[in-house]
């Protein structure tokens, strides 16, 4: 059965795609990159796990993430398997650490957004659950700002590196579906 790596932009739809894989199919779980880079922040702060630069853990992250992937499968190997999602991932070390046969990389964003409509379908789509929640407008609008540079650049490598991309810029919801029914058919295969 194949494994699965979601990466891209933040707030493109990650976590929703995860959600729905799962749902409709328990026998997978989920890691969310998001989950353990906080839980390093908020127990073990001394990490500097969101800082940059060679004096925190951020730019390790992505081999830790990768290592904590395969761990995981390899000791639950026919128990379960595992959907890994981050925005913390590069195509370029997606490939490097997790192309192998039995993993399924896709990355989500959205490039055709403006900046300001970015805004609106984060505000159209967040819950209470997701980080964007409480943030203030200015800061909100930021985020976009350096999301929507990544989306381009991530859908550029993705072209570049024959990596599976995927436009949640419009009608996201139908979007997610039809990726879920072609994952789905990825992994029926396995059966």
């Amino acid at each position: 059965m194949k494994n699965i790596a979601i990466f891209g932009s933040s707030r493109a739809g990650k976590s929703t795609l995860s959600r729905m894989i799962s749902q409709k199919h328990p026998f997978y779980h989920i890691i969310i990159g998001d989950d353990i880079r906080g839980a390093f922040q908020n127990t073990l702060p001394k990490t500097n796990i969101n800082v940059t630069g060679g004096i925190g853990m951020v730019d390790d992250f992505p081999n830790f993430l990768a290592s904590l992937f395969y761990k995981n499968i390899k000791r639950n190997k026919g128990y379960f398997n595992y959907i890994v999602e981050t925005c913390d991932m590069t195509p370029k070390k997606a490939l490097e650490l997790l192309n192998n046969d039995n993993t399924i990389i896709l990355f989500l964003g959205t490039p055709s957004l403006t900046v300001e409509q970015h805004f609106n379908e984060i505000r159209k789509y967040q819950t209470e659950r997701d980080w964007t929640y409480d943030r203030n407008d200015e800061l909100l609008l930021d985020h976009c700002v350096r999301w929507i540079d990544k989306s381009k650049q991530y859908e550029k490598e993705c072209k570049e590196l024959n990596i599976w991309y995927v436009d949640t810029s419009f009608d996201r919801p139908k979007v997610l579906n039809d990726t879920l029914k072609q994952i789905e058919e990825l992994i029926s295969n396995e059966l």
